[in-house]
């Protein structure tokens, strides 16, 4: 007889299971583009028709890479992770990977972008869905370029002079030797003195850079801030007499994100 019980326990709790997991919505998704980087626009198309979920307003739940910012509380999803209607039951969200993770490009790539589609009490969900992993970025060599490609003010950068893809005679010739840098605000004031003719150094592929964290090398008022960096590189070259001169690239700019 107590065998008969645990063999219907063990039963019961079986068909608990695979109840719960019959009731998961069956939803259809699809990811655009299907390859891309940590840096890449993305956009999460889902039709919820004839699914538990249909007439209801979805929320992502994103993981793999590590929880994504729209990962507040199961019960009470944010705005953020909203998705925005298209038309009847299908909706779209759309995510840059370095900013939903709130993490850099180079923890991103070969990691899994997986997620689940639920409602914002969390009360029905979707299966768990993994398309693809966040691939490497493709590397595109210009005359000023910086790293990462997306970044914040409190974030590492890297400014690099790669003069093999100069396309002026004087930004090819010319001897560097520092980079001007300054911040300036959403309204295009200079935050901080500017830091002029810093010193460069030499990289394995010839070109020249230099790394610095935006907080430490400029003093940036408590809250303040940071729309931009802009900057170009100086050093001399020789005129058309043969006379040695002053001469500076043309300015660069770097956005960065706004993390609020």
């Amino acid at each position: 007889m107590k065998r008969i019980y645990k063999l219907s326990l063990i039963a019961f709790f079986c068909l608990i299971g695979i109840t719960a997991e019959a009731q998961k919505a069956q939803i259809k998704y699809t990811v655009t583009p299907g390859v891309f980087t940590p840096e890449d626009e993305v956009v999460v198309e889902i039709d919820l028709a004839g699914s538990s979920l249909a007439g209801k307003e979805p929320y992502i739940w994103a993981f793999g890479a590590g929880d994504a910012i729209t990962n507040t509380l199961w019960t009470s999803s944010p705005d953020i992770a909203k998705f925005t209607k298209v038309t009847g039951d299908k909706w779209k969200f759309v995510f840059i990977g370095t900013t939903l993770y709130n993490k850099g490009a180079s923890e991103l790539i070969d990691k899994p972008f997986s997620f689940l589609v639920k409602t914002k009490d969390g009360g029905i969900q979707s299966e768990d869905f993994s398309p693809t992993k966040f691939s490497p970025i493709m590397f595109v060599p210009t005359l000023l370029r910086h790293f990462p490609l997306r970044t914040s003010q409190y974030d590492a950068l890297s400014l690099y002079l790669d003069q093999r893809y100069a396309s002026t005679a004087n930004n090819q010739r010319f001897s560097a030797t520092g980079v001007n840098i300054k911040l300036l605000d959403a309204a295009g004031n200079l935050v901080g003195q500017e830091k002029k003719n810093l010193p460069l150094v030499k990289q394995k592929d010839g070109s020249s850079g230099y790394t610095f964290l935006p907080e430490i090398l400029f003093t940036i008022p408590d809250g303040q801030v940071v729309n931009k960096v802009v900057y170009s590189f100086t050093g001399t070259v020789k005129d058309v007499n043969g006379v040695t001169v002053s001469y500076t690239t043309e300015e660069a700019e770097v956005v960065f994100l706004d993390l609020k």
